[in-house]
């Protein structure tokens, strides 16, 4: 059977950057959700990731696990065309909101020809993994990143019946974070600085993916893309530039039923989205964050 060197090997010839942790790795994952909340009393979320991490644990597998395998698969960008006014509007779909179930499936291929078994791994934070794997580093803006794909990746981990022993890494933040502070600037309602993890009440992109109300402290003129938001990534030197180069226009009928107040999406706009990759878990919110791009464009 492969060893855990060559299973790395094997996925990175496909085009996937990888890392694995002993199980002992679970001693410092338990460490962080206990100091979650004392390094970020305020945020707000602290509590319920805590609670969502010890209520998935130990696992409940059919098989002793003995390393957990961190994948992390590339992400692209692309642009949703509209027809608007005689006009044509440009909003950028991050990579983090489209479909990578075709890489999943050919990572899933890949384990199943080891012959070892494996298991998604739940209730833990991915990117702490990745760190924790040597695979990422935090930056200032608390996402990971991943030499080479800098955030822009999708992050798979599992627990795994693979034999590995090798040492822990530290979690730490990119030493070039230290005497920079350009995504903190960048970000447009003031969600990094004050904690070391992000605060995710006056995250953008958690207010993008959520259906509530959008508050009034949020600019209006901060709305930019079909889900999520990019200001702190697009800034930071670490990052590549975003392939946006693959798009998808809407006519004139699709802009309107995209831009309508009605809660539901036509059925074949639907599915015209989610056939150009577009993640079926947004689809209740993209109508909404259209809208809103669209006049901050606008504005």
């Amino acid at each position: 059977m492969h060893s855990a060197q060559q299973i790395i090997h094997q996925l990175e010839a496909a085009g996937f950057r990888a890392a694995f942790l002993p199980m002992s790795a679970m001693e410092q994952v338990s460490e962080h959700y206990e100091s979650l909340e004392r390094r970020a009393p305020a945020t707000g979320t602290a509590k319920a990731v805590a609670e969502h991490f010890r209520n998935n644990q130990p696992p409940k597998l059919e098989f002793a696990p003995q390393s957990i395998l961190v994948t992390a698969i590339p992400c692209v960008g692309a642009t949703l065309i509209l027809n608007r006014k005689n006009r044509c509007v440009e909003i950028p779909i991050l990579p983090a909101y489209i479909n990578v179930a075709p890489s999943i499936k050919r990572q899933d291929a890949l384990l199943a020809a080891t012959q070892y078994q494996y298991e998604q791994v739940k209730g833990i934070s991915l990117k702490l993994l990745a760190a924790l794997s040597g695979l990422g580093q935090y930056g200032r803006n608390n996402i990971c990143y991943v030499e080479g794909l800098g955030t822009y990746s999708w992050l798979e981990t599992h627990y795994t019946d693979i034999p590995y022993d090798s040492p822990v890494q530290v979690v730490q933040r990119m030493a070039t974070c230290k005497n920079c502070g350009l995504c903190r600037a960048a970000c447009p309602t003031g969600a990094i600085g004050k904690y070391d993890v992000i605060d995710a009440n006056r995250c953008l992109a958690m207010r993008n993916e959520s259906g509530k109300r959008m508050p009034r402290w949020v600019p209006k003129e901060a709305h930019h893309a079909l889900s999520g938001c990019v200001r702190c990534q697009e800034c930071c030197p670490q990052n590549p530039p975003i392939d946006f180069s693959r798009t998808l226009e809407l006519d004139k009928a699709e802009t309107r039923q995209l831009l309508s107040r009605r809660k539901k999406l036509p059925g074949d706009l639907k599915a015209k989205l989610e056939e150009f990759g577009c993640e079926k878990w947004t689809m209740s919110v993209i109508k909404r964050n259209a809208r809103l791009a669209v006049k901050a464009k606008e504005i």
